[in-house]
């Protein structure tokens, strides 16, 4: 037995290694090796490598939450109702809202793909947006200054382009316009949050010296006047162009536009380009037909500015000085953004300023058979300051003063306006990219009106002041 024992013991060792050394020669089934997404520091950060292709893509995007809250404002009619630049209709003090809320999201898509010619770039950047009160888009009061206006909601196309050798073709940001848009207000100059479509070529001489040309949609850069049933957009585009210095101190930009103004009434009265089309009650520029020919008038517009940035660590790290200067005949949107004085209250529906606000067109009519364009000029200033590393603050000033032509028309019509407008903020980052600011708004318009109005408790110069405040939680990604 023992023996047998053995060898039974024996041969199945001896199996067992042959069996091993044979299953060391057959081929195995390895896992795959895991798939590692790819950073591409050739564009900077953010941006990874989608698999299989040699495109490098950035995605983005924030949710924004802000709640304002706007007084209510004296009344200057002699009926004792505030009259609104929307309709001229009358909205009495005890029915202002005085709050609104809007919450905003954006989606950002930045593609890039190395070419023989450099980088071919898909970028597009959509949001949406939930507004209520006096920040709601559509109301039922007259002017958006009602109480209870239901909320809207809205989408917009922010971006949306292909960048190649130097050229832009699509939407994207406008290349007049050199202030950030860093405050929660609109501040009085230049301002295209929506973009701007556009065919635009950019050249880099080197040394940090480039120059832009660039032909933009005039409809995204002129407000229209009146209603739209008498009124008409001017035909034609705008040439707009800067030349810019950028270095490690800031920079140095100069930049003028050009644009085709119209102006012309049908049987229906006021067309477009000219002084807003107001209801009755307040007049203020209402051309019946027969008041100006019925013949559309054009007149070229332009405008040239500059604006410089300056940063200053010595100050504190993150600190910068942006400053601006520009001059217009017949481009008011090149010193306020949509053209219009009023367009610093579009947040709050027009009315932050309270009392008679105005909209100014480009062109006026100042004789039955001539237009003349509505002249202005702006300055302004906007200061970033870090008092720590999660506590900042901006603060901005800015002035426009308009110069209405002179009319010999009996129609009552816009005189002179000057716009003072302040804001400041302060906000905290308790991590990166991640924002609760507190913003607080204070401006004053002097207007004058041509040819007097019964409707005005004062026809030579009439001041509107008021304040407004916001509240921004922001993240973004």
């Amino acid at each position: 037995m023992t023996l047998t024992k053995s060898l039974l013991l024996g041969s199945a060792a001896t199996l067992v290694a042959v069996a091993g050394a044979q299953a060391a020669d057959l081929p195995s089934k390895k896992a795959a090796p895991a798939t590692y997404v790819k950073v591409c520091d050739a564009y900077g950060a953010g941006f990874f490598n989608i698999p299989g292709t040699d495109t490098c893509l950035k995605v983005g995007g924030y949710v924004r939450a802000e709640y304002q809250y706007t007084p209510a404002v004296k009344t200057y009619s002699t009926a004792g109702a505030l009259i609104t630049a929307v309709t001229g209709t009358s909205l009495p003090k005890a029915l202002q809202d005085t709050t609104g809320h809007e919450v905003r999201g954006r989606w950002t898509l930045d593609a890039r793909t190395p070419s023989a010619m450099g980088p071919v770039r898909t970028f597009v950047s959509a949001r949406v947006t939930s507004t209520s009160g006096i920040r709601a888009a559509t109301v039922a009061q007259a002017g958006g200054i009602g109480a209870g206006a239901a909320a809207a909601n809205a989408v917009a196309m922010e971006a949306g382009l292909v960048q190649f050798a130097g050229f832009t073709f699509g939407k994207g940001p406008e290349n007049y316009a050199m202030m950030p848009g860093i405050m929660y207000g609109g501040a009085a100059w230049a301002g295209f949050p929506n973009g701007m479509n556009q065919l635009a070529y950019t050249h880099n001489f080197g040394g940090g010296i480039s120059a832009t040309v660039a032909i933009e949609d005039r409809r995204d850069t002129f407000i229209q006047t009146g209603s739209t049933t008498t009124s008409t957009l001017a035909r034609g585009h705008s040439l707009v162009g800067n030349v810019r210095l950028d270095q490690s101190w800031g920079f140095a930009a100069v930049h003028a536009m050009t644009q085709p103004n119209s102006y012309g009434v049908s049987s229906a009265g006021l067309l477009s380009g000219g002084q807003t089309d107001y209801a009755a009650e307040t007049g203020l520029g209402m051309l019946s037909a027969g008041t100006i020919s019925a013949t559309a008038r054009t007149k070229q517009g332009w405008a040239v500015g500059s604006t410089v940035s300056f940063k200053l660590p010595m100050i504190a790290p993150g600190d910068q000085v942006w400053l601006t200067a520009n001059y217009t005949e017949g481009a008011l949107n090149a010193v306020m953004g949509g053209s219009a004085i009023s367009s610093v209250n579009t947040a709050s529906q027009f009315r932050l300023l309270g009392g008679l606000t105005r909209v100014n067109g480009n062109i006026a009519a100042i004789s039955a058979t001539e237009v003349a364009s509505v002249k202005a000029w702006n300055v302004g200033g906007l200061f970033t300051h870090y008092w720590a590393a999660q506590w900042r603050s901006n603060f901005a000033a800015s002035y426009v003063k308009i110069d209405s032509p002179t009319t010999t028309l009996t129609t009552a019509q816009w005189g002179d306006g000057a716009l003072q407008n302040y804001m400041g903020s302060l906000i905290f980052s308790p991590v990166a990219n991640a924002d609760i600011g507190l913003e607080v708004q204070y401006a004053t318009l002097t207007n004058k009106v041509q040819n007097g109005n019964a409707a005005l408790t004062n026809s030579t110069g009439l001041r509107s002041s008021n304040w407004s405040t916001k509240l921004r939680v922001e993240r973004s990604f």
